[in-house]
Parts: structure tokens; sequence; C-alpha cells
């Protein structure tokens, strides 16, 4: 997995959406290209319906998360994409949801999304919030139009997450902008989602003893959106700023033999990528 294990063993130095910002004044061509929300590149929509709540049913630990895979439309920005966002964010706030949206731009992801200028993310607590925004959303916007939309997005897919490791620290260096890093995952045979947690768990308690903090993991279920999947799970490592990111890359060597081969023999993970992230709005903490 991208976990913090894999990251640093492989010598690299890795939640959600709503309209990207689109209000009754500019809801961004929503139009069935990017309001389609059950396509992507890994489980058949109906499987992942059925299976994931059978594997992984809802608790306190799983938040949700939708993505949109986008392209930056000729003559705009990402700051112009950032405040149609905000508009759409003044709505969730009336409306009374919690929901948070973020943008993800690539660092380092090889040709695997080429042509993908940015992902925009979004986040609800929960299933009851994320179908409660979704029905204000279909009910009141979804029919607005723009011509002048900042960008295009045409594949979506939705997880279910388990926060593994939340190591943040408030009184530390916090980024605007944040690393994140993610990869595709399968679990080996007879190991379990539980088995592969708990070795994080161990991870992080090698890591804070040798001084890398500031970082978080999110094992995501497919949930939604995902065609032909051969995945388990989405690995998603961040960090508060790139500077304990930085720490991370310089020390982990201390705990990557022992912590890297007991990840190892429970999942493999692929198509390692890295993002960094900033919050566009949230309504909710």
């Amino acid at each position: 997995m991208v976990n913090v294990v894999s990251l640093e063993c492989e010598k690299t130095d890795p939640i959600q959406v709503r309209p990207v910002g689109q209000t009754s004044k500019n809801l961004n061509q929503r139009n069935n290209k990017m309001k389609k929300r059950i396509t992507s590149t890994l489980l058949l929509a109906v499987f992942a319906f059925m299976a994931v709540d059978a594997i992984a049913q809802e608790t306190e630990e799983h938040v949700r998360m939708e993505y949109l895979l986008c392209s930056l439309n000729e003559g705009f920005t990402f700051q112009d994409v950032i405040n149609n966002a905000k508009e759409y964010g003044e709505l969730v706030t009336a409306d009374g949801s919690k929901y948070s949206q973020f943008m993800m731009r690539p660092m380092i992801i090889g040709e695997r999304f080429e042509g993908i200028t940015h992902i925009i993310a979004g986040m609800w607590p929960d299933g009851k919030e994320l179908y409660k925004e979704y029905g204000n959303y279909v009910n009141k916007y979804i029919d607005e139009r723009s011509e002048n939309s900042p960008h295009t997005c045409n594949i979506t897919f939705a997880t279910m997450d388990r926060i593994v490791i939340n190591d943040f620290r408030e009184n530390e260096t916090i980024d605007q902008r944040w690393p994140l890093q993610l990869a595709d995952c399968n679990l080996k045979e007879g190991a379990s989602m539980d088995s592969a947690i708990q070795i994080q768990k161990d991870a992080h308690q090698a890591a804070v003893a040798n001084g890398m903090r500031g970082y978080g993991v999110n094992f995501q279920v497919p949930y939604l959106g995902f065609q032909d999947s051969e995945i388990d799970f989405l690995s998603a490592v961040w960090w508060q700023s790139f500077e304990h990111r930085g720490n991370m890359a310089q020390n982990y060597y201390k705990i990557a033999e022992t912590h890297g081969q007991s990840m190892n023999s429970v999942a493999s993970c692929k198509n390692d990528r890295a993002y960094f992230v900033e919050r566009i709005f949230t309504t909710w903490e």
C-alpha cells in the first residue's frame, strides 16, 4: 500500500465531490458528463454498492469521499476554479450540509492521468451527510447551467474511508498546500484489512519514537463508480507540511526494514502517485 511503510522502502521521497463550485449563478456545466458519478477504472458499480457495505459497515471511523477528475478549460486559471467552488460552498453552508471540498494537483503521477490537470475532492463525515448534500444538489442546483465553466470534469468515483492514522500536530508547521500520496493496493491471500491497519499503527508508533510525526493514513475502499476493479483499497498518506514529508523521507530508513517487510507481507501496492492539496471550503470540522 502507499503506506508510510512502502513509501520510503521504494526509495520515493500516499479524499468525495460536488460540482466544483457550481451555484445558481455558475453551476459549471454540470452536464451528463460531469454528473456521471459512477465512472472510473476499478469495480462494477452495483457490486461496489453491495459488497462494500458488506465488508465495511458504517462506523465512526468512516468518512465518505468523492473525486472528480478534471481538465482546466482554456483561458481559465486554478484560482478561477477555486473562486467558483467557493460560491457553491456558500450554498452548502446555507443548506446546513456538512461537506468539505479540496483541490488536488499533480506533482509526480506519470502518464496514467494524461490530460487531467487537477482533481476536486469532496468529503462528508458519514453516509447520511453525503446523501443529504447530494439531495440538495440534485433537487436545487443540478439543472443550473453555465457556458463559462473554468474546467471540465468527466470522471467521478467515491470511496468509504477508514481513518487509520491521524497524527496532526497543531503546534507544528502547517502548509496551506500539503503533500498527499496515493497507491492502488490489494490484500494478499489470507490477509485482512484489520491486519494491514494494525501494521500501520505499529509503524506509526515506531515513527513517533524516531521523530516522524504530522502525517496520516487512510484506507479508501471502493464504493461507487469503480469499473472492473482489481484493487481492494486505495492507500492515502498525507503530511501536514512539506517539512514533515521531508523529515520522513530523511529518517524512514530507521524503521523501514522491520515495518516495510511487515506491510509487504499482507498487501501489495502499485501506481504510487503524488499530489499537493489545498482546502477550498469546509462547513464542518
